[in-house]
């Protein structure tokens, strides 16, 4: 096949595109030389992604489309692509510019080449990288994970060893696919799965491996020992028992393999990684106490790394466990429980702040929510309401521009609403038409808070949401899909704080995509509630912005307000609640938000990208 552009055009292509989000400006910029070039940054990354899409068609959807059109020197081709996005040997949080979810596209397909060619020497290196990219893509944005598409395959392939058909190094990545297998696996810890994979390994672990023996028995151990650890912590938060009795003797056998101290490099993992103390503590061979002190050496050492992201996953991930092994396990009295977490949380908090603002990688995302997450175990939803939003949405602009936006046309229909249709707000947050006229400011504050929450589950997809560079595939769209159930993931809500605000607030961000109707939109197996109308509002604002914008959306072309009012209330009923709908008919409601999609979100960019804020008591 002819390829208009070379596999290292991609690389470029992301870099410069990149490089767009690095604007910066002062407060004394004026606002049309900021917004001017916030325009030509827009610009810029339409031309790059018409590139990009370019190249995902030659190089990717042509062959999703028709996989036997791909010739031994596409695949050859498709290999090097790959190495460009994901070059081999590196740590996948240093990697600092990639694109995780063509790579898995690329992967994917040179599985099915080399299966359909029965080549299963190549097939073994490239079903390793797919398994890789599968297990980084999704259980790192998800918490939600399905068992690998891969392990029948990598069964199959296993089997083979004893064959002669694969050189020593296949043989290694094969059984290294099966391992990471045992890491996709949805909520349960799987120990017959476990005990069968170890036993596949195992019994092909000996001559003529013996030189990998090492390596593979520090990846493959080290990766179960992390995955009895999470189901153990998912058992204690949702009381499901463990059989800790049943997997002793695997997980036994792994400390013992890393406790060996003739070999420096085990006793390196031993003491540096955080799964040992764990695991050591669940088993009941060491102290919790123990395992704290451990964790706290760990987190010394590793935050003095010179990576930042090394530093940051250390201060974020191992404070996590931290507070969750304290509060979930600990035999303390639950005041001394609380006073060590908090003095925890403001020790760290600061530390992690001090770099959240600078780093935007997906593995760290994810951690600072887990700490988060951690820290609300022992606070207040108010609290940290405010940690999680400049953490989460003030640290991506173009996410916290969003959110603005949607609360500034929010208001501009809600307005309207309690002066006209007051009786529509009618059981939401617990309250009668009547108190909604008698006490609309305070009902008005209660929608904004609801509105700057309702994606505050997008930090775990920040670099799939904004990776406007190409269209985003399936998978991609299904992750972005699970963001309104993160809220639960980032604010840990206890029963004492579900009171009739917090729960509003939470609705919102829960049910915002779900259709008025319920019968389509996501996620479909919540059901609306009392405060659907606040709900309806915020769908339509979440729509009209990101339909309008001009500015931070450069894959969207700008439609017109009036086409948009049309398309709403075309499916008012359905998609769209009726009388939010309605209330954009009126026309000092449509004149305020011509302002707003216009002059006032021009205002909007300006003030977040020059001050940081809106105003001076924002």
């Amino acid at each position: 096949m002819q390829y208009t552009y070379p596999v290292e055009e991609y690389k470029k292509l992301l870099i410069e595109y990149n490089e767009q989000d690095k604007l910066s400006f002062s407060p004394d910029d004026a606002k049309e030389y900021v917004v001017a070039a916030l325009k030509e940054r827009n610009a810029k990354k339409r031309a790059l992604a018409e590139v990009a899409n370019v190249m995902m068609r030659e190089y990717v959807e042509t062959f999703e489309k028709d996989p036997t059109a791909m010739t031994p020197e596409d695949a050859e081709t498709l290999e090097a692509f790959g190495e460009v996005l994901f070059p081999k040997g590196v740590v996948s949080f240093r990697v600092d510019v990639t694109d995780l979810g063509v790579f898995y596209r690329v992967e994917k397909l040179l599985v099915e080449h080399y299966k359909r060619r029965e080549d299963w020497e190549r097939f073994a290196f490239v079903i390793d990288r797919c398994v890789f990219s599968e297990m980084l893509l999704f259980c790192g944005h998800s918490f939600h994970i399905n068992p690998s598409a891969y392990y029948d395959d990598c069964v199959e392939l296993v089997g083979r060893i004893g064959d002669g058909v694969l050189s020593e190094k296949a043989a290694l990545k094969a059984l290294s696919a099966l391992a990471r297998t045992t890491v996709t696996s949805e909520d349960q810890f799987p120990l017959e799965l476990i005990k069968n994979v170890d036993g596949l390994l195992l019994s092909h672990m000996k001559q003529p491996y013996s030189d990998s023996d090492e390596a593979f028995l520090n990846f493959y151990y080290d990766i179960v020992l992390q995955l009895f650890r999470e189901h153990a912590i998912y058992a204690k938060a949702h009381g499901v028992a463990v059989d800790v009795e049943a997997a002793r003797p695997l997980l036994e056998k792994m400390l013992a393999y890393f406790s060996d101290s003739g070999n420096e490099k085990k006793r390196e993992m031993m003491i540096n990684g955080n799964n040992a103390l764990i695991i050591g503590f669940l088993l009941g061979n060491i102290t919790l106490e123990e395992a704290l002190d451990g964790l706290d050496e760990i987190i010394r050492v590793q935050s003095q790394d010179e990576n930042p992201l090394v530093k940051a996953n250390a201060l974020a991930t191992l404070n996590h466990y931290y507070l969750t092994l304290l509060y979930w396990f600990s035999p303390l009295p639950k005041e001394e429980i609380v006073r060590r977490s908090r003095e925890r949380v403001r020790e760290v908090l600061p530390q992690i702040m001090s770099v959240s603002r600078a780093v935007n990688n997906s593995l760290f995302n994810r951690s600072i929510i887990m700490f988060l997450s951690a820290a609300s175990l022992t606070g207040s939803f108010d609290e940290f309401s405010d940690i999680a939003l400049e953490t989460t949405v003030y640290a991506d602009k173009a996410l916290y521009i969003h959110t603005v936006m949607v609360k500034e046309i929010s208001r501009a229909i809600f307005d309207h609403m309690i002066e006209k249709t007051p009786e529509a707000f009618g059981g939401v947050c617990g309250r009668d038409a009547e108190y909604f006229r008698a006490n609309s400011d305070e009902m008005r504050k209660l929608l904004d808070e609801c509105c700057m929450f309702h994606d505050v589950g997008k930090f775990f997809v920040i670099d799939i949401v904004e990776n406007s560079m190409r269209r985003l595939s399936d998978a991609e769209f299904g992750l972005i899909k699970e963001h309104p159930e993160n809220f639960d993931n980032t604010l840990q809500l206890k029963e004492e704080e579900k009171d009739e605000r917090v729960m509003c607030i939470r609705d919102c961000a829960m049910t915002h995509h779900l259709w008025h109707d319920g019968a389509s939109g996501y996620p479909l197996n919540l059901k609306h509630t009392k405060n659907r109308p606040f709900v309806d509002i915020i769908s339509i604002a979440d729509s009209i912005d990101a339909a309008t914008d001009y500015i931070g959306r450069p894959y969207h072309g700008k439609k017109t307000l009036d086409e948009l009012i049309e398309e709403i209330r075309q499916t008012a009923g359905t998609r769209y609640g009726p009388e939010a709908a309605a209330a954009l008919s009126a026309p000092e409601v449509r004149a305020r938000l011509e302002r707003l999609i216009s002059e006032e979100r021009e205002e909007i960019n300006y003030r977040i990208y020059t001050a940081g804020k809106l105003a001076d008591n924002a």
